[in-house]
């Protein structure tokens, strides 16, 4: 069994965690489950889990990767292109205060560099610690009209594989948008895609092809996702999911 985690931010405000709760729900995983990344085999018999992290801020290197190191922990980064610079001279408390609803807005992303850098980036994939995926190119709603879904799903994959010189084979979808025919042309590029769904998986793939996530922001507590009457409710949203086939 398989529950994949969906953070965004280790700061204050919204889709967000503390530090502190955060390195204790890191440290407590650590001891308690096998933590693995797309690619990893999967334990049928015992619970594992899956650490991502949407968007890529600046947050993510500043605390969560030397949590990584410090546990020797994986966990999955999920990209929007446009967002990210080479490099920045931005104060480091800037990129954190930015906050969640600005960071996307306008030309914020160059003036207050919320997001991780190519050169931050690069240092964690070469760690071995973080496994890059495409988040899409412009993080925009693919659902919406006059969307190039070729740029989108596919020139962000190449990008992203040119630019760090990895593979990529997962894509998580902005938002958790996505029909039929995109989740089509998104599994003719990357064996696997990840959603919000709020339900357990039981491989990588399950029935649907696709991987759900559990929204995970706002720990309250160490295990708070893990607490045993919420396994009823990600039962049923697995069951629900693949009679609707999504």
């Amino acid at each position: 069994m398989l529950l994949t985690f969906l953070y965004h931010r280790v700061n204050e405000g919204k889709y967000s965690s503390s530090k502190d709760i955060m390195q204790n729900h890191l440290i407590y995983l650590k001891n308690h489950y096998k933590i693995v990344v797309p690619k990893d085999k999967i334990n049928p018999f015992k619970l594992n889990i899956c650490l991502t992290f949407d968007d890529g801020y600046y947050d993510f290197y500043k605390f969560v990767f030397p949590l990584l190191k410090k546990l020797n922990i994986q966990a999955v980064l999920a990209i929007p292109i446009k967002y990210i610079l080479d490099d920045t001279n931005v104060d480091p408390n800037i990129r954190l205060s930015c906050t969640y609803h600005e960071a996307m807005k306008d030309d914020n992303f160059i003036t207050k560099a919320p997001f991780c850098t190519w050169k931050e980036i690069q240092e964690m994939v070469d760690s071995k610690l973080v496994k890059i995926a495409s988040h899409s190119y412009t993080h925009k709603n693919l659902l919406k009209d006059k969307i190039d879904l070729n740029k989108e799903i596919l020139e962000s994959k190449n990008f992203l594989q040119n630019k760090l010189n990895i593979e990529v084979d997962t894509f998580v979808y902005p938002l958790g948008k996505f029909n039929e025919d995109i989740h089509k042309f998104a599994k003719r590029h990357y064996k696997y895609v990840m959603r919000i769904g709020s339900a357990i998986n039981f491989s990588w793939q399950n029935i649907t092809g696709i991987t759900y996530r559990i929204i995970s922001d706002n720990l309250k507590s160490e295990n708070e996702y893990l607490k045993p009457k919420k396994f009823i409710s990600y039962l049923w949203f697995f069951f629900l999911n693949t009679f609707r086939r999504r």
